[in-house]
């Protein structure tokens, strides 16, 4: 008897953990970058490329030893975000459109 209720204890602790979901965590070292602290090259590009466009954001993520810099750029409703190798080479560019954030309509009375 003690051996069936201890199987059945087994069974359904083993049920139990195996339908957990399980999250594995992004092992990546995100520190954020002060603006006046970004090298040259970065600054030049955004003014060169994206004119009205500010930096409002820098973080440079390392993950598997690949040091990289996410910048986050803003013109009025649209938000773009750049991302830099450790060169400060641009090598990808995530351009949302404006069309997704419309500011609220006002209603006439």
């Amino acid at each position: 008897m003690k051996r069936t209720i201890s199987l059945l204890l087994l069974l359904m602790t083993a049920i139990a953990v195996n339908s957990q979901n399980i999250v594995l965590i992004d092992k990546s070292d995100r520190t954020p970058i002060l603006i006046p602290d970004l090298k040259a090259p970065i600054p030049d590009f955004i003014t060169r490329h994206y004119t009205g466009f500010i930096i409002n954001q820098a973080t440079r993520v390392v993950k598997n030893n690949v040091v990289t810099y996410e910048i986050i750029i803003v013109q009025g409703t649209t938000t773009d975000t750049l991302i830099y190798d450790q060169n400060f080479n641009i090598f990808r560019e995530i351009i949302q459109k404006d069309d997704s954030i419309k500011p609220p309509q006002r209603k006439k009375m």
